[in-house]
């Protein structure tokens, strides 16, 4: 299961992910960060704090969220990165596309 809460802090929209981005949690992934889709003119924040785990279909929304925000001239940045979900953003090569942040 997924949770996604949405804020705003110094200009940023921060996305907290909490639990595991299945394949299941993908479909609600995508309702629960129409917020950040709706943003033109901010950065986004992905914070990873309490995410667990995530699987392809949940890498291919984050680069999502990167394509839609670097389109409009803004960053995205992955925050606070666990080792095993460090990983699979290494391995999948989208580590080096994000700014990351501890």
């Amino acid at each position: 299961m997924l949770n996604i809460t949405i804020s705003e802090q110094a200009g940023r929209l921060i996305a907290a992910l909490v639990g595991d981005f299945d394949n299941v949690a993908s479909t609600q992934a995508k309702r629960g960060l129409e917020p950040v889709f709706d943003c033109t003119d901010c950065d986004v924040v992905i914070d990873c704090t309490e995410l667990n785990y995530i699987s392809s279909s949940g890498l291919r929304i984050i680069l999502d969220v990167f394509k839609h925000t670097r389109s409009n001239g803004h960053k995205a940045i992955l925050r606070n990165l666990s080792e095993d979900v460090k990983e699979v953003f290494d391995l999948s090569g989208f580590l080096q596309l994000f700014t990351i942040e501890n």
